[in-house]
């Protein structure tokens, strides 16, 4: 009778490790996705480079950032049929990129954390708004 409970310990024992051992994964998967990342680091990848962009509110677009830090942006937002244009000088505060737009996301200036999402895919964000740039 001993050596039963013995094998049939076994298996459940197989089973709880199992167990253990994708919780652990699960674990480490939502922390690889959205890894901060420094604001400079992220801005000398993108300069000179094409990129695609897409915000939470469905906003989509396309654009280039130039060798001195200027984003140029053609966007269109939901529900809109005509495309719009804009420019922004970029800074670097930190983990932030800063952004002055004339229109883009309502205009004015502002700073925007920076995480990486995958590769090549960073998302920049404030409380719940955000918008993801996929460098081409």
């Amino acid at each position: 009778m001993n050596s039963l409970s013995a094998i049939m310990a076994s298996p459940r024992r197989i089973v709880c490790a199992a167990f253990a051992a994708g919780m652990v994964i699960g674990a480490t998967l939502p922390a690889e996705a959205g890894r901060q990342v420094h604001g400079g680091d992220v801005a000398r990848l993108l300069q000179g480079r094409s990129f695609r962009i897409e915000c939470v509110d469905g906003t989509q677009g396309r654009g280039q950032i130039s060798q001195a830090g200027v984003v140029n942006v053609l966007y269109r937002r939901p529900q809109e049929q005509r495309e719009e244009t804009d420019r922004a000088v970029m800074r670097v505060r930190g983990v932030e990129i800063c952004l002055a737009w004339k229109q883009f996301n309502g205009g004015g200036d502002g700073c925007y954390p920076v995480t990486e999402e995958a590769a090549g895919r960073y998302r920049l964000s404030t409380g719940p708004a955000w918008c993801e740039i996929n460098a081409k």
